[in-house]
């Protein structure tokens, strides 16, 4: 038997989230053994509710927040993963196809070649996480390694002398202290995490052939590399500048009628909503503000959340009585996600031999794009597949998975890097004319480059919202040209930037810009309006209401431009997974 076989070959994973546990299963199962270190404890639980309700996921901020789960993932899902389709649908996951969500006055025409690939996968993070886990203990080849805290990296720094990058051989870990015995909780859903247990006991550490950096935003491995003499990945920071404030409920009644896809939202420019469809009947709720608008940081308050919802009436009907009530009771949280930012890291020709990130710790972007989970296990597999074709050639496979990261992952992170700039810019502006500030003529004529960039971003979001949006609901192409975008099916810059795109978006733009017009979007209250909504509902001390006054505006609400296309509506839509 040859030495290095792939089959004979150990792999370390820092972090056993989606990206860790999805890698660890691809890799298992073509031969590898595998080792995975995971900081957090999962007891074992009978589906998605109890994942849901008991994990306490400190590693992971985002475990309980919305997510929706991308054309791209369901596809990399029956491709790849199928046996754990099998799970989340016997688990209450449903498929939302985008062709039947369309916005209700589009006319889509015959099925054309493709639709078949713009479906959702419609379910709570904890339910694919649950899956993988389940997957990945019954792998015979995997080890899963819980409450460890990885705090260094096993290796040889590198050569300069023979141009030697340098060599990871393993990873050092301390096991976690149990952590200290607590009052029984009420019953109910564990929405706040506990303290982090301290790391006690000796150093220990596993060898492996290769390790894997699956351990999420907050991975500190550049420190690690810097340690061994290596130099760190360069690393692009882009921040958000949103807050999101999420609730989570569950069905009682029927959806409201020629809603039932769970899909509606929009954005009125000083406010974002959206509602997620999830799995055995439930389903959240978001609201993203931006980050220097102190007021509505109130939204973290249930009487002003509901209030607010209130006020929408594409979103109203979702939290009518008979409808649907909070996951946990009047006690549910309002979950608070703010400081996020875009980062990319790229190793290039430095990374270390024996060494690769993926997931979260290699990129990940806006939550509002709903990409994390997709580029996770669309990264697990890109690495799995470069491993595959250059089984004994570290740099080959290097190159082959740095290649695919830029082709498959890096121009979605650019797009959604390049809408935050937009969106800071144009909430600059609207403050700075609410204000009533405005900018010297000197100060314009000394930065001639930066009034040029204000100016591009200004007509960049012109055509997006007189132009794009209109064609979205007008043009059946168009729409299905911008979904595959937005599900990662397409790439963005062969896509979106095409003279026969462009040239369909200009009628609309240029009938916007003429004559004023615009479409039915989505309607809601003004800024000054919903300031009132804080205002009526909020404590002063911040403690929560045991119900929220119902928002009435004065005036009927205004209908605004979406920044996405929405509301998704339809009839029927709403199936459980097929795997055919």
């Amino acid at each position: 038997m040859q030495k290095n076989r792939p089959k004979q070959l150990k792999v370390a994973i820092i972090g056993g989230s989606i990206a860790g546990l999805g890698m660890a299963l691809l890799l298992a199962r073509r031969g590898y053994r595998v080792v995975v270190h995971e900081r957090d404890c999962r007891p074992p639980v009978a589906g998605p509710d109890e994942a849901f309700s008991t994990w306490d996921r400190q590693g992971v901020q985002q475990f309980r927040h919305s997510h929706i789960f991308l054309a791209r993932l369901t596809m990399l899902m029956r491709e790849r993963f199928p046996d754990l389709l099998s799970l989340l649908r016997t688990a209450g996951a449903i498929e939302i196809p985008l062709t039947v969500a369309a916005p209700p006055e589009l006319e889509l025409g015959p099925r054309q070649k493709g639709d078949g690939e713009l479906v959702l996968l419609a379910y709570r993070r904890a339910a694919l996480e649950w899956a993988l886990l389940t997957a990945a203990r019954r792998e015979p080849r995997i080890e899963i390694r819980e409450g460890v805290l990885v705090t260094g990296l096993i290796g040889e720094a590198p050569k300069p002398a023979t141009g030697e990058p340098a060599h990871i051989r393993g990873l050092r870990f301390r096991e976690l202290a149990a952590s200290p015995s607590e009052a029984p909780e009420k019953a109910g859903i564990r929405w706040r995490t506990h303290a982090t247990a301290a790391a006690t006991g000796p150093e220990k550490n596993t060898r492996a052939a290769i390790v894997i950096d699956a351990s999420g935003r907050r991975a500190v491995t550049a420190d690690w590399l810097v340690d061994l003499g290596a130099p760190p990945p360069e690393v692009e920071t882009i921040p958000t500048g949103i807050f999101y404030f999420t609730r989570f409920y569950r069905l009682i009644g029927p959806p409201p009628r020629g809603l039932s896809t769970g899909l509606v939202g929009g954005d009125m420019g000083w406010i974002k909503l959206a509602t997620f469809p999830g799995d055995n009947g439930t389903f959240s709720i978001t609201v993203g503000t931006g980050i220097e608008d102190q007021p509505l940081k109130k939204l973290s308050e249930p009487a002003v959340f509901e209030a607010m919802l209130a006020a929408f009436p594409s979103i109203a009907p979702w939290r009518e009585p008979r409808v649907s009530q909070p996951l946990d009771g009047p006690s549910t949280p309002v979950l608070v996600m703010g400081g996020l930012k875009n980062v990319a890291r790229r190793f290039g020709n430095t990374r270390p031999s024996g060494f690769f990130a993926l997931g979260d710790a290699l990129c990940h972007s806006n939550p509002i794009y709903g990409r994390g989970v997709t580029s996770a296990l669309l990264s697990a597999t890109l690495l799995d597949d470069a491993l595959a074709a250059f089984p004994n050639d570290d740099r080959g496979a290097g190159r082959a998975y740095a290649k695919s990261i830029a082709d498959e992952v890096e121009p979605f992170w650019d797009a959604a890097a390049r809408a935050d700039r937009f969106g800071a810019e144009a909430r600059r502006q609207r403050n700075a004319v609410a204000e009533g500030a405005d900018e010297s003529l000197l100060s314009r004529l000394l930065s001639p480059l930066e009034e040029a960039r204000k100016t591009l971003v200004w007509l960049g979001g012109m055509f997006f919202e007189m132009g794009l949006e209109p064609a979205m609901r007008s043009d059946a192409q168009i729409y299905r040209t911008v979904m595959r975008v937005m599900n990662m099916l397409d790439d963005p810059r062969t896509s979106l930037f095409t003279p026969e795109f462009l040239l369909g978006v200009l009628p609309h733009f240029a009938e916007s810009l003429f004559t004023g017009r615009k479409r039915a979007g989505f309607a809601g209250p003004s800024r000054a309006e919903g300031l009132a909504i804080v205002e009526q509902n909020a404590t002063p001390t911040g403690k929560r209401k045991a119900s929220a006054r119902r928002y009435r505006p004065e005036s009927p609400p205004r209908a605004v431009e979406a920044a996405v296309p929405q509301p998704l509506r339809a009839s029927a839509s709403v199936r459980p997974i097929r795997l055919a």
